[in-house]
């Protein structure tokens, strides 16, 4: 009995031995596996911005420059997430798109485009990676400006009666290729607008050749006050008496005279065109002394007339 104890407590403490030592190299293979493992790479950030204006440098005094655009795409990396969101914001921002053209020549050439001032943990590529430019020599001219509302900016029924522009010349400045093909300068109705009444606001002038053609410059001053007057269409057309029913036995004659002869009849041109004259209806059978009578003139759906009642002296002959 004595010795089926103590050889089972031997074994028991054989497998508690035995356990220890595999617990003991199990943590001691864990810790030396996350001593050993590598660094896991850093996470990339990234942003792409739009309409980054462009900085251009060139002489000003002595070039006009035309044909480019104003901005343009950036696209934005970093590991650093705080400096990231710093040149995100405008507000924030310390790099800037720069084009160079302090060296350029007359002439329409690309010029590639350069993100200054980014800070030390930040990339930027631009898309596109360069600017086309049109450079000529600066020249001043004075040109006259004219007014101008399109056929299809007047509601229907409507005409331009007269428009006047707040300044009648003003100075145009661009490359002398383009002054040379400047006709005028244009004060345009907003394309916004359909006048069925008056028009009267500031609006921006544009440079023009003699076909219409919209021509980079700069205009100073930069807009004018624009006052359109709009009238209705109208045709003047004669009043047609019809004398109806039938007369009293004691007349034998009945004459009438309007105290207008004519109307003025508003509407659109089809319209107007299809009238020539206003028809009125008189009824005489109630009429046995010298009478007047008062009745509307009307010239179908579509027209307005004025005036809208006219005034029939009738003048009686008994027999």
């Amino acid at each position: 009995m004595v010795r089926r104890i103590f050889t089972k407590k031997i074994g028991l403490i054989i497998v508690s031995v035995f356990f220890a030592v595999l617990l003991f190299l199990t943590a001691n293979s864990v810790n030396y596996g996350s001593k050993n493992q590598p660094k896991g790479l850093l996470q990339t950030y990234s942003h792409t911005l739009e309409n980054v204006p462009i900085d251009i440098k060139y002489d000003s005094d002595k070039f006009f420059i035309s044909g480019y655009s104003y901005d343009t795409e950036v696209y934005l990396t970093s590991t650093n997430r705080v400096k990231l969101d710093s040149e995100i914001n405008s507000d924030t921002r310390n790099f800037k798109v720069v084009a160079d053209l302090t060296k350029a020549t007359e002439g329409t050439r690309k010029f590639p485009l350069e993100v200054k001032n980014l800070p030390d943990g930040v990339t930027a590529e631009t898309s596109p990676a360069n600017i086309t430019v049109t450079v000529g020599k600066k020249q001043t001219k004075t040109f006259p400006v004219e007014g101008q509302v399109s056929a299809n900016q007047l509601a229907g029924g409507y005409q331009l009666k007269n428009i006047k522009t707040g300044v009648s010349e003003v100075k145009v400045t661009s490359d002398e290729a383009t002054i040379s093909q400047i006709d005028h300068v244009i004060a345009a109705l907003p394309d916004n607008k359909i006048l069925s009444e008056n028009y009267s606001g500031s609006v921006t002038l544009q440079a023009v050749s003699s076909n219409g053609k919209i021509l980079p410059s700069i205009i100073n001053p930069t807009k004018t006050q624009l006052n359109v007057e709009v009238a209705e269409l109208s045709k003047t057309v004669p009043i047609v008496v019809e004398l109806t029913g039938q007369m009293k036995d004691n007349v034998s004659d009945i004459r009438y005279e309007l105290d207008t002869k004519g109307a003025v009849v508003f509407g659109k041109q089809e319209d107007l065109d299809k009238i020539n004259s206003i028809k009125v209806k008189v009824d005489i059978s109630d009429v046995s002394k010298d009478t007047t009578k008062t009745v509307n003139l009307s010239a179908g759906n579509h027209l307005k007339v004025s005036p809208n009642k006219v005034s029939v002296k009738l003048t009686a002959k008994k027999k």
